[in-house]
């Protein structure tokens, strides 16, 4: 894990992914209106925590209600900043979805623009999955 605080601004948006240590407002210079933190205890500063396990073993709901949150504060006017402890699987899992469903693109290109602000962002095979189901079970419904 990095010593610094990762904050890498995604695609021109308010939206941002980070480590743990981007949640630490003494720690950078950085404001963020929301922060979404999938860590499983929730750092400084957090808005909304969304604990999920890098790995198998998350919820089903509780992936949809982590992505569901990150769109739900994209949406809003104000910088967000979305968290895991490394800002490498949970976070760029959760972002790439968010911009998938947000924006009709598929999962890969989503993701594509992920690691672009943050090349070692490589979503574990679990939630690469959970991912791909969010995306089917929400494809063809009205934006939430």
């Amino acid at each position: 894990m990095d010593d610094e605080p990762v904050i890498r601004w995604i695609d021109d948006r308010d939206l941002f992914l980070g480590n743990v240590l981007a949640a630490d407002p003494t720690r950078h210079d950085r404001q963020f209106t929301f922060v979404v933190s999938l860590s499983s205890e929730a750092a400084p500063r957090t808005t909304h925590h969304r604990p999920l396990t890098d790995g198998r073993g998350n919820d089903w709901t509780a992936f949809g209600e982590a992505v569901d949150t990150a769109r739900n504060c994209y949406r809003r006017d104000g910088a967000t900043l979305i968290h895991c402890k490394a800002g490498i699987s949970r976070s760029s899992t959760v972002i790439a979805t968010t911009l998938a469903a947000e924006d009709g693109l598929p999962f890969r290109v989503a993701l594509e623009r992920v690691q672009d602000a943050r090349p070692l962002a490589i979503p574990h095979p679990a939630l690469h999955e959970l991912a791909v189901v969010y995306l089917a079970s929400t494809a063809g419904t009205e934006r939430m």
